[in-house]
């Protein structure tokens, strides 16, 4: 998924499967570049909510849980996730905890400002014009 299509996740209204609002996406997190994650500022706190498998309609996002789930889904703070925030999430939502890590996404291109990108792929040069 290139830059801009990611992007455009940030003007999107989180559903859940069933149709019913769950709030806007006000953060991204990725791992290996693909988005998993959308986060969700709800009651005083951020939520991340899985969004491998989602469908965007109408600017509108929706993700394969229930709203019940995220209301109990664990709270997540900063620019980074502890590796025990990473694992409770997946327990939570009943997830296969990926090799990768979640890196969060500025809106525009990448990940902020201190916090490096995921390093599991070698980085891709281009290729040199013939001599």
């Amino acid at each position: 998924m290139d830059r801009s299509a990611v992007d455009r996740l940030y003007d999107c209204d989180l559903l859940d499967r069933h149709g019913r609002p769950i709030g806007p996406v006000t953060e991204l997190w990725l791992a290996d570049g693909r988005p998993l994650w959308a986060a969700v500022r709800r009651n005083g706190g951020t939520t991340l909510v899985p969004i491998r498998g989602a469908q965007v309609r109408d600017r509108r996002l929706v993700v394969p849980v229930d709203k019940r789930e995220v209301e109990d889904a664990p709270r997540v703070d900063g620019p980074e996730l502890s590796d025990a925030a990473h694992v409770e999430l997946h327990d939570h939502y009943g997830l296969t905890l990926p090799e990768q890590r979640l890196v969060r996404y500025e809106r525009g291109g990448g990940p902020p400002a201190g916090v490096s990108a995921p390093t599991s792929r070698p980085v891709r040069r281009g290729r040199r014009p013939a001599r």
